[in-house]
């Protein structure tokens, strides 16, 4: 007997764009990370999402008892990751960029499979800001190299975007019916001006600016100008159509 609530109903997050969130969620953890004492509690942890994720879309089709199952012990590997990281005492300053990671991909994980739709976009939109703030302190502490902070800062993007997708067309068609044109046109969309936004942001670090570079400041402009693209205006454009 598990202590989770009944089996979730439509209208739910699509399941396209959720398992897109938890791929660009988990890898901005782990790419933006450094060190095993980091890395291993946060692969642990996605182990166990994985899983529990699994389990919601095993319930949602039915299959209860392999559902709840496969939820249950994915909750449990999960929050053994997070327990571990906190049983190795790390200093502070490496600690609580974990967590931080930690609980966000957790938070992502119950927003975009949820067991209640009304908890999806809260849950969502507070995990996707802690593995920012994790990400980005990381960044700091740890001195990751360029590329590693870089692609991991625009996974979190692509994360938001993805979850936004799959909460929207949930809301709207449910997630049994068939929208993965529909998410694909979108994710690729959302990728190319990802992958535009490092392209520029590594050019604009290898251009030095300690004069009056124009060409720097340039670069670093139209990078910044892609990173708000990849926040906002993909998203927009989907829930438009």
């Amino acid at each position: 007997m598990t202590v989770l609530p009944g089996d979730p109903t439509d209208p739910f997050p699509t399941t396209v764009s959720a398992g897109v969130t938890l791929v660009a969620i988990f890898g901005a953890c782990l790419i933006g990370s450094t060190g095993a004492i980091r890395i291993a509690p946060l692969l642990m942890e996605t182990a166990g999402l994985t899983l529990y994720a699994v389990g919601m879309w095993f319930r949602r089709r039915g299959h209860r008892l392999a559902g709840r199952s496969a939820t249950a012990v994915g909750l449990l590997i999960a929050g053994g990751g997070l327990l571990g990281a906190v049983v190795l005492a790390p200093p502070l300053p490496t600690l609580l960029p974990l967590l931080a990671c930690g609980l966000g991909a957790l938070s992502v994980t119950l927003g975009v499979f949820p067991v209640s739709v009304r908890v999806a976009r809260p849950l969502s939109t507070v995990g996707i800001a802690l593995v920012f703030v994790g990400v980005t302190a990381t960044t700091v502490v740890g001195t990751p190299s360029l590329w590693r902070s870089t692609v991991a800062v625009t996974l979190v993007f692509l994360s938001w975007d993805a979850s936004e997708r799959a909460i929207a067309l949930g809301n709207r068609v449910g997630d049994t019916a068939e929208t993965v044109a529909v998410e694909l046109t979108g994710l690729a969309a959302s990728v190319v001006v990802a992958a535009v936004a490092i392209a520029l942001t590594l050019a604009a670090a290898r251009v030095p600016i300690t004069g009056p570079s124009i060409i720097g400041l340039a670069f670093l402009l139209v990078s910044s100008v892609f990173c708000l693209l990849a926040l906002t205006h993909v998203p927009q454009s989907v829930d438009a159509d």
